[in-house]
């Protein structure tokens, strides 16, 4: 599923927004200066209701290290993040900068 940087959910129909649930993503952080930058696993979440648009979420667990706990951290992605999330798949893999710190 390659889209463009200008779809939306409105030219992204529901059927094909739900193909992309499970796939997994490589989420990097654009203030990570170490070289080579590092990245986390995520998965996409897409979540439908019967009266509204699918809402889409990059999902990822973060394990316990020596000083932070475990958790869990969702983003949910607007037009323009879903838009650069499609643009970047390629053979089904697809990749994600965030503006904000990986934790």
């Amino acid at each position: 599923m390659n889209g463009s940087p200008s779809q939306d959910r409105t030219t992204a129909p529901a059927l094909g927004l739900r193909a992309l649930n499970d796939r997994v993503v490589l989420v990097k952080s654009s203030r990570d200066r170490r070289n080579p930058p590092t990245g986390i696993r995520g998965w996409i979440e897409v979540h439908e209701s019967p009266d509204a648009e699918p809402e889409v979420r990059i999902a990822m667990d973060f394990p316990q290290m020596f000083t932070t706990p475990a958790h869990h951290r969702t983003i949910t992605l607007d037009n323009a993040a879903l838009a650069r999330l499609l643009a970047c798949e390629h053979d089904g893999v697809f990749e994600f900068t965030i503006d904000d710190e990986l934790v």
